[in-house]
């Protein structure tokens, strides 16, 4: 049986949040599901996952994911009713939620009250269902009647697959299902595109304008209901137990950790290099001024200006000394061509170095076509003679995945490289989202290299939380104004969430390595990962390398190398999913000097004993939960 969200092992304590930590198991007759917090996830019937999650989420006018809090989660005959409150700042909505669930079916309805006015951009339950039903068959019923049947995308599906929802029904393995809305008028997207692992079906269509005003006093009720049978009308085994009941139980007491050694097989070369790694310019008021450095072999600073900023030229001067001898990769943020020369002249005069230069409407989040000719024209006239390369010229977007799903058109006669970024905090916070976003990844990727058609790919910043909202309502301030000390930070510094206490657990050098074991395919150039230094930073103030600067230092001294392939229990890490059953992950090259380096990962809160084979000779390595390790093997053979 998985642990909750898919995970087939108990996802590392360090990366949870504590809501996670006190995840509970339900199960009543054919149906089981985890509870974490206000969300009821993984629903099964019959022991097949038919629904990843049903959930209560309020999204205010920036859409930023307000906090749902449970005060009391109460047993009745036929589940559970919960009660609580929403809101960062005292409360702004009071909800009441029902679970029933019986012999064949699964209600759950939500009860909000607006307790304080405000502006949402959503309000009301969603429904997750599961990746994995990819190219599965769906009926989509409509509020008039009709209905449409249609198939869930294979590729990232760059808008809605589904719209006028009112009924979605489809089939698995075993179990054929049905899920019934009321309430409001739903729609689906593809939530892969910002890396979450699902397809979400929610209320109120994005066609309608937002954000909305909510008064003291209104009411939003909504409810979904599945309805479930096994294909071929077979019946249950046992009828449904009566009196009804719930069965809580903590869901730690579902993991039964292998205590078998995991075969890791060190494999042939791959067609693929490792690329070049790289780390942002610190955002945080301090900018990495204790002395903290970064692993020498992370060769290139990325920093993006915004000439419209007043605060631009200190900000690229933090990034040239925080750079040293390492290159700079500028992404500029335009409204105009124009605005890019005083940015571009100011590195050329320097004698900095410049190994790519990115621009990006500071509107749309894309390299709209005109600044891509100004800035172009512009970086041939100021290079021209200058006997240092002309930096890289790179297109694409700024913000999600998403962005280049939905707007790749317009960059068909764009012929040099793409960029896009991965967050994986958009949506969803957890712990679980965090490690299911690695397969995610690798899916992005694999559309990002279909798209870029033979351009090659630039992937970065990849961060937890956003750098800024790519989709605020909301004006975002000035910021601070003539600081040549930046004492309030920049950028990311200033964007609520953009911070995470995670970004220095031991657990994210393991996710490092199965997020580049997921990007690093063929036609990625360069990946960039965090900030250098400070809270969202490789290094901590106090100097310390955090486990994902450590990882990212490995991968980086590899820079070059040919990959090499590596199966975990039979598992082949970066095929399907970067990280094994177990939640191990690996990354593997071969080194100038030709020995092989593996970097293992385990993403678990069990402890791991690998078994290296396919080298000279079995090596045996423990795996702490948690834990990285770089290990160098003489030779290896497939």
């Amino acid at each position: 049986m998985t642990s909750r969200s898919g995970t087939t092992f108990r996802v590392a304590s360090d990366l949870l949040l504590d809501r996670e930590r006190d995840a509970l198991a339900v199960g009543r007759g054919p149906w089981s599901a985890s509870l974490r917090g206000s969300e009821l996830d993984d629903i099964a019937f019959d022991g097949e996952l038919v629904l990843r999650s049903i959930r209560f989420v309020v999204r205010d006018q920036d859409w930023k994911t307000l906090p749902v809090i449970v005060d009391a989660v109460d047993h009745t005959t036929s589940g559970l009713h919960l009660r609580g409150r929403v809101g960062d700042d005292g409360e702004t909505v009071a909800w009441s939620l029902s679970v029933d669930l019986g012999a064949s079916t699964l209600r759950v309805a939500v009860r909000a009250e607006v307790t304080a006015a405000f502006r949402r951009a959503r309000i009301g339950l969603i429904v997750l269902q599961s990746p994995a039903l990819a190219g599965t068959e769906l009926v989509v019923g409509h509020p008039e009647g009709s209905t449409t049947t249609t198939r869930l995308p294979e590729h990232v599906a760059p808008h809605q697959p589904a719209i006028r929802i009112e009924s979605l029904a489809w089939t698995g393995d075993r179990i054929g299902t049905t899920a019934r809305f009321s309430g409001d008028v739903f729609e689906m997207e593809d939530q892969r595109n910002w890396t979450d692992a699902s397809f979400k079906t929610y209320s109120t269509p994005l066609s309608l304008p937002f954000p909305v005003a909510l008064a003291v006093g209104d009411v939003v009720e909504q409810s979904v209901e599945l309805s479930c049978a096994r294909v071929g009308g077979v019946e249950p085994a046992a009828p449904l137990a009566t009196p009804l009941a719930v069965t809580v139980l903590p869901e730690t007491d579902l993991e039964h950790p292998a205590t078998e050694p995991v075969e890791a097989r060190i494999g042939a070369p791959l067609d693929s290099l490792v690329p070049t790694i790289s780390t942002s310019a610190s955002s945080d008021p301090d900018g990495g001024r204790s002395g903290a450095l970064v692993p020498d072999a992370i060769s290139e600073l990325l920093v993006e200006i915004d000439p419209a900023v007043v605060d631009w030229p200190a900000i690229l001067d933090r990034a040239v000394r925080q750079a040293g001898s390492r290159s700079l990769d500028l992404r500029l943020v335009l409204g105009t061509g124009d605005e890019a020369e005083p940015v571009l002249r100011r590195l050329r005069d320097a004698g900095i170095p410049v190994v790519r230069v990115g621009v990006f409407h500071r509107r749309t989040h894309l390299s709209e076509s005109a600044l891509l000719a100004a800035v172009g024209e512009l970086l041939q006239r100021l290079w021209a003679d200058v006997e240092a390369p002309s930096p890289v010229f790179v297109g694409g977007t700024r913000a999600h995945f998403t962005e280049l799903n939905r707007n790749h058109a317009r960059l068909d006669r764009w012929t040099g490289p793409v960029a896009f970024s991965v967050t994986p905090f958009m949506h969803d916070r957890a712990g679980h989202q965090l490690v299911e976003s690695l397969a995610m990844q690798a899916v992005v990727v694999a559309d990002a290299v279909r798209i870029a058609d033979g351009r090659p790919l630039h992937v970065g910043p990849v961060t937890l939380g956003a750098r800024y909202n790519a989709v605020a309502t909301t004006k975002a301030g000035a910021g601070v104004t003539a600081d040549p000390d930046l004492r309030a930070g920049f950028g990311a510094e200033l964007v609520p969430g953009a911070t995470d206490d995670r970004q220095s657990a031991e657990a994210l050098g393991a996710w490092v390595v199965a997020s580049v074991a997921a990007l690093a395919v063929p036609g990625v150039e360069s990946l960039s990962y965090f900030e250098a230094t400070g809270p969202r930073g490789l290094v901590a103030a106090d100097g310390t390398v955090t486990a994902a600067g450590r990882a990212l230092g490995w991968i980086a001294e590899l820079s070059g190398s040919s990959r090499v392939e590596v199966e975990i229990g039979g598992h082949r890490i970066g095929d399907s999913s970067p990280v094994s059953p177990e939640g191990v992950t690996a990354f593997a090259a071969v080194d100038p000097a030709g020995r092989t380096v593996v970097i293992l990962g385990n993403l678990a809160e069990a402890p791991v004993r690998i078994r290296l084979v396919g080298a000279s000779e079995p090596r045996t390595v423990d795996l702490a939960p948690g834990a990285v390790v770089r290990v160098e093997i003489a030779g290896s053979s497939s």
